[in-house]
């Protein structure tokens, strides 16, 4: 598991720790409970603000490692950390229960925010009927298949016809004026770094076993682009997706890509 996947967990931990206490001591105060909620707080008096620092702190960290460019969802989130935070802890020390009402549905709005990784709080669909019109997922990691094609389609608009042309002369000018790297004859070797290379750079949407899905990323698991598409892409990048050529050398780049034709 990559450290991105294992900060964002923390992130999701820590931001849920926050709200079941701030929801423990609105309950308090809603039921007429003062005494006990007074004896909480005093208690744990800075457990709020610390709370609070820590999910900013955990989140700004997660942008600082984010492979590429942080996504939307992420920066409305921390902006809304960033807004929410003070005047829930404000609204509670005044005990103004109508603030206190509003900051818990600003707070689990944030949580459904950074749980599914998306402003509207769901995670990208995709239905069984675009998946059998697009044709069967690869079996086998087969460099000579045919023109690459994604079985899964995005909430956002697909390439056109010529796009897709353009896409797949690109690949092929790209493979004929490239010349191939030094072939590796360790197969475990190459896929022990590509696994690692995956878990740091890629894990973090498209989850350790590659079907995650954050931020529209594909289920690599049922996917049906070929190694010569997947070089391209992971290469150029698309849509949401970063592209790696600067980042990792064309040896690194196919690690990668055969590690993640495993994934079925």
């Amino acid at each position: 598991m990559s450290f991105s996947v294992l900060l964002l967990r923390l992130h999701l931990l820590v931001l849920l720790a926050f709200l079941l206490f701030y929801a423990t001591k609105a309950a308090l105060l809603f039921l007429g409970r003062q005494e006990d909620l007074r004896n909480l707080r005093a208690r744990t008096r800075i457990v709020d603000s610390l709370l609070g620092l820590l999910v900013l702190g955990s989140g700004l960290w997660l942008v600082a490692l984010y492979p590429g460019a942080a996504p939307r969802w992420l920066w409305v989130e921390l902006g809304l950390v960033v807004v929410l935070v003070p005047l829930a802890i404000a609204a509670m020390r005044r005990q103004y229960k109508p603030g206190i009402a509003c900051m818990l549905l600003g707070l689990l709005y944030l949580y459904g925010v950074a749980q599914a990784g998306s402003l509207t709080l769901r995670r990208p669909t995709r239905t069984a009927a675009s998946t059998a019109a697009l044709g069967r997922p690869e079996t086998t990691p087969t460099p000579d298949a045919a023109p690459p094609v994604d079985t899964l389609v995005d909430d956002e608009p697909g390439l056109s016809e010529a796009e897709a042309d353009a896409l797949q002369a690109a690949t092929a000018s790209a493979a004929i004026a490239s010349p191939p790297a030094e072939p590796e004859t360790d197969g475990e070797g190459i896929l022990a770094n590509g696994k690692v290379l995956f878990n740091k750079n890629c894990a973090v949407c498209h989850g350790p076993d590659g079907r995650l899905g954050l931020n529209g990323a594909y289920d690599l698991t049922k996917s049906n682009l070929n190694t010569m598409g997947r070089v391209y892409k992971v290469t150029q990048g698309l849509g949401k997706m970063p592209a790696f050529k600067d980042k990792l050398t064309t040896a690194q780049i196919q690690q990668v890509v055969a590690y993640s034709l495993t994934l079925k």
